[in-house]
């Protein structure tokens, strides 16, 4: 809890005065994973180690930082000393841990903040993949220079999510063009979420949304067994509060790990019902990406049965549906005769070839192209049997190259769908924007057997 200290106490001067005699410490609260119950995170916290005062919590110098450029120097320290202990904790039962860390508009806003950040990154040695910066919706609002330095760090492997969600702005605009990973739930929602029905409901709807966006989800504020039946029930991803542990020194958080563990075994839900509600909701997601990766396509997909004599569409979508001035539901159920005039019937496999310019490409789990479409010819200049046998990075220009192979990997490990912008190489030379989804495709025992890559031409930045 912040307390009130004299004023003459927090001052800028004694600020610098602490940073320079490094009277700053970081504390390390956990983050559990809900499903498993290990601890798969931390977030890195403030204290400022007076050596009268004693322990002052960042309530109370913060605010004060970050009204001149200390925040600056304070952050980067901040993250010089996260990054050194990532670093210590390599080879430990902790070396895959995500630490996350907070960041300020001041620190986004700094000309240098980039080449700091790969400065720090390189320096310790550290996995990009396991440093997470956490935002605020005040951020939000130079949304365009906060998206452009945002894809640059998530091009670099960070983790970006989004803090205290739901207590500011919050607007949904936001949330569908910023590049995040995570939400974290703000705490003031946790708080009541078991007993007021108005926040449980916000809560609920939170964790679908972003489950819908593809984002994890992060509770902050657990302090009660109850939170924890109610987030695992709504398939919240990860808690954080002082039911696990109130923030500790790097040393304690070391000691504390194993009864953090198992704390979910006391007060979770019985693992085999938690695991069963993830299935099948890894299920409906499963469809819900097939459906939309097939309503995005710039042409058409259908599938029909034969009954008793004629054929019914079972499925439907795509964007040339649309052109024709279709909807699925006028499709599903129906013969084509009962929908399209008799003389288009004969005309539809000519009109869908001839409007497909999406980039398909059917690749194995080694990145080795099995298939390309024909509007490859087209639109980069090389023929479909070109790619085959090639590795579809062969044809990425060397400076996307990197993050194209990072991005595949994360969709061979999360089985999720992957998006990503990168520029191909055309048969003349040059170099053509194209932007990218990744489909896995997984055998009976959920195993990634291939990926379907559907890219288009996209218009180049300028």
């Amino acid at each position: 809890m912040d307390m009130d200290f004299p004023p003459h106490v927090v001052t800028e001067k004694a600020l610098h005065k602490a940073l320079k005699n490094d009277e700053f410490l970081l504390f390390y609260q956990p983050k559990v994973d809900l499903a498993s119950g290990v601890v798969t995170g931390a977030e890195a916290l403030i204290r400022w180690e007076h050596p009268v005062e004693g322990i002052i919590p960042p309530g109370e110098f913060i605010p004060l930082t970050e009204e001149s450029s200390l925040i600056n120097e304070i952050g980067r320290w901040v993250l010089e000393k996260v990054c050194s202990q990532l670093n210590e904790w390599e080879g430990s039962e902790l070396d895959t841990l995500t630490i996350s860390v907070n960041l300020s508009v001041r620190q986004l806003n700094q000309p240098d903040f980039l080449d700091m950040m790969r400065s720090i990154v390189d320096k310790w040695s550290v996995n990009p993949e396991q440093l997470e910066l956490e935002i605020t919706e005040s951020l939000m609002m130079d949304s365009e220079h906060a998206y452009t330095i945002l894809r640059e760090l998530k091009n670099m492997g960070v983790v970006i999510s989004l803090d205290d969600f739901g207590k500011g702005y919050s607007s949904l605009h936001y949330l569908k063009k910023l590049p995040l990973d995570k939400i974290k739930i703000d705490q003031s929602f946790i708080k009541h979420c078991t007993h007021d029905l108005n926040d449980a409901t916000i809560v609920k709807t939170m964790i679908v949304m972003a489950h819908q966006l593809n984002f994890q989800v992060v509770a902050e504020g657990v302090e009660k067994e109850e939170h924890v039946i109610f987030l695992q029930k709504n398939l919240c991803d990860e808690a954080q509060g002082y039911l696990f542990n109130p923030p500790m020194p790097a040393s304690d958080f070391l000691k504390n790990v194993h009864y953090v563990n198992e704390i979910l075994n006391e007060y979770g839900m019985p693992n085999d019902e938690h695991k069963k509600q993830w299935m099948e909701e890894e299920v409906r997601k499963a469809r819900q990406e097939v459906l939309e990766t097939v309503r995005e396509q710039q042409g058409m997909t259908f599938k029909y049965v034969k009954r008793k004599g004629r054929f019914i569409h079972t499925l439907c979508d795509g964007e040339l549906l649309y052109r024709m001035g279709l909807t699925p539901e006028q499709v599903v159920g129906r013969e084509l005769k009962e929908f399209l005039p008799e003389e288009l019937v004969v005309w539809k496999e000519k009109i869908i070839t001839e409007n497909i310019s999406d980039l398909i490409k059917v690749v194995n789990a080694e990145g080795v192209v099995e298939y390309a479409s024909p509007s490859h010819q087209e639109v980069l200049g090389y023929g479909a049997e070109t790619y085959k046998g090639e590795r579809i990075f062969n044809y990425i220009h060397p400076d996307d190259a990197e993050h194209v192979r990072y991005e595949f990997k994360q969709l061979l490990k999360t089985k999720k769908i992957r998006s990503t912008t990168y520029r191909h190489k055309h048969f003349d030379g040059h170099w053509v924007y194209v932007e990218a989804k990744g489909t896995p495709v997984m055998d009976e025992e959920q195993k990634i057997t291939h990926a379907v890559v559907v890219a288009r031409n996209k218009i180049a930045p300028e």
